[in-house]
């Protein structure tokens, strides 16, 4: 076996291991950071560039924030209104958002999240989970239908189980947004601006959800009962 493919099999082993063990033991943040200085030392070995994780500047920015808008709200809507509470059905626990908990009518805290989501998560996840991990998988099975369909869901079992310290409704809800991303990852040609737009308006509508205390009433206006 050539030895590149060796090397992006364990980069992609190690990113995801670290990924999802940090999530489990409720440490995401360090699982990032750790993957993030793999992907930097790997892509600087290797003498690629930011284009290699799907940076390339988009053809029009307006349009690639107002999609990204438009597709934020709508699949955060979707996550609460549909995704969330079947999760918590399935699995028969509801979903661990302590990590939130001194949002709620806390318009510092809000914003102080706002500049953590913006500046830190909606970019070095995107850059991680996307960028890195798709555009790895890609270069290894090719971009046909079915080695597609794996890259798609492996790296959106990564994103969910990289989720677990928000229980396991968590891991299941993030897993099928992450599906969904990586869908529209593909069909923007892996150009990964527009998922971090989307990513940073996903968690933007949820957290600001979350501080006016509607995400509750706008499940109980779809299931006509409160959450799990």
């Amino acid at each position: 076996m050539d030895s590149s493919v060796v090397i992006s099999i364990l980069l992609i082993l190690l990113t995801s291991a670290l990924l999802v063990v940090t999530g489990l033991k409720k440490q995401p943040g360090l699982g990032v950071i750790g993957a993030l200085i793999v992907i930097i030392l790997a892509t600087w070995l290797r003498g690629r560039n930011l284009a290699s994780l799907g940076l390339s500047t988009p053809g029009n920015w307006l349009t690639t924030i107002l999609l990204g808008l438009a597709l934020g709200a709508l699949l955060q809507l979707i996550s609460v209104a549909i995704v969330e509470p079947l999760s918590e059905r399935l699995t028969h626990t509801p979903h661990d958002l302590s990590l939130l908990a001194n949002v709620k009518g806390n318009w510092k805290a809000f914003l102080q999240w706002m500049l953590m989501v913006w500046i830190l998560v909606a970019l070095l996840e995107e850059c991680v989970y996307r960028g890195f991990l798709m555009h790895e998988t890609a270069w290894l099975l090719g971009t046909s239908a079915l080695p597609t369909i794996i890259n798609v869901l492996s790296s959106s079992a990564v994103f969910g189980l990289s989720h677990g310290y928000q229980g396991r409704s968590g891991i299941l809800s993030t897993g099928v947004i992450g599906i969904l991303l990586a869908i529209i990852f593909v069909w923007n040609g892996y150009n990964l601006w527009l998922l971090i737009f989307t990513h940073g308006f996903i968690d933007t509508v949820g957290i600001g959800l979350i501080a006016l205390d509607w995400d509750k009433r706008f499940r109980h206006l779809i299931w006509r009962e409160t959450a799990v």
